[in-house]
């Protein structure tokens, strides 16, 4: 099955609990979560509504244009900081999105990569905006994850 998981962040670095992930869910529509069999769409309802979706992780595609009260994002490793300069480093070389990664050959090299890195940028922006109410936050680079951490006062922070 596909999941995505998230092994335990401990005094920043990952681990695992007894050689468990804290956290594995079904990716993206991807398969049923009883019986591995692949799911379609019936065209009908969306991604966010259907009931064998509530414990699934989404994406970018599948979230876009949805209000929802509460979102968790998970920055994937396309998503980086870099601490010395206080800025957020978009790797397009790190993601899966074939709209990102792969080449134009409409522009050149160096106008190639400031597409992908803004693509990216677009597809974050879009992300942390769907929460009404609230937004969970997760980087896998663990320098955004301290960033982020420290970033957020002490009422904001899930307990560890």
């Amino acid at each position: 099955m596909e999941t995505w998981s998230i092994p335990v962040w401990n005094n920043g670095e990952y681990a695992t609990e007894d050689g468990q992930d804290i956290f594995s869910k079904p990716w993206n529509r991807s398969k049923d979560n009883t019986d591995c069999v692949m799911t379609k769409s019936t065209g009908k309802e969306a991604w966010s509504s259907s009931n064998q979706t509530r414990n699934e992780i989404g994406s970018y595609f599948t979230i876009q244009g949805f209000d929802l009260n509460y979102a968790g994002v998970l920055i994937g490793p396309s998503v980086s900081y870099d601490r010395h300069t206080g800025r957020l480093v978009f790797l397009p070389e790190n993601s899966c999105d074939p709209g990102v990664t792969s080449d134009r050959g409409d522009i050149d090299d160096e106008a190639q990569e400031e597409f992908k890195r803004e693509c990216i940028r677009k597809q974050l922006n879009v992300l942390l905006k769907r929460g009404v109410h609230g937004l969970y936050l997760f980087a896998v680079d663990p320098e955004l994850q301290k960033a982020l951490w420290e970033a957020a006062d002490d009422e904001q922070r899930l307990a560890k």
